[in-house]
């Protein structure tokens, strides 16, 4: 989905901004995977408390991820890469969500 947005606005001539879709979604993939090692250190905990406290940390690592990966993109690349990279990050958790709805509706 995030290609054929990329693809889409690039014809459109708004080259900076179908470059942000792909950063978008290379954003995405951080942190889908920084999702995935807290899940797997979640498991390895010991007792609540810490799981909580882990569970914390993980996800204001992972929006300080974005954050920061945003900004710089915003400060660096421009607004248009911007707005670009948002919308890959959208489409990219939106196509994640209706997969993984499809996916359940299919095994229930």
């Amino acid at each position: 989905m995030v290609a054929i947005l990329a693809l889409v606005v690039g014809l459109l001539g708004y080259g900076w901004a179908a470059l942000g879709a792909w950063i978008g979604m290379g954003l995405f993939l951080g942190n889908l995977m920084l999702l995935h090692e807290s899940g797997r250190a979640l498991l390895a905990t010991r007792t609540r408390r810490q799981g909580q406290a882990m569970a914390a940390g993980s996800s204001l690592g992972r929006f300080l991820f974005l954050a920061v990966g945003l900004g710089l993109i915003g400060v660096y690349l421009g607004r248009e890469a911007l707005l670009g990279a948002c919308g890959g990050l959208l489409i990219s958790q939106v196509t994640l969500h209706f997969s993984s709805c499809s996916s359940t509706e299919a095994s229930g």
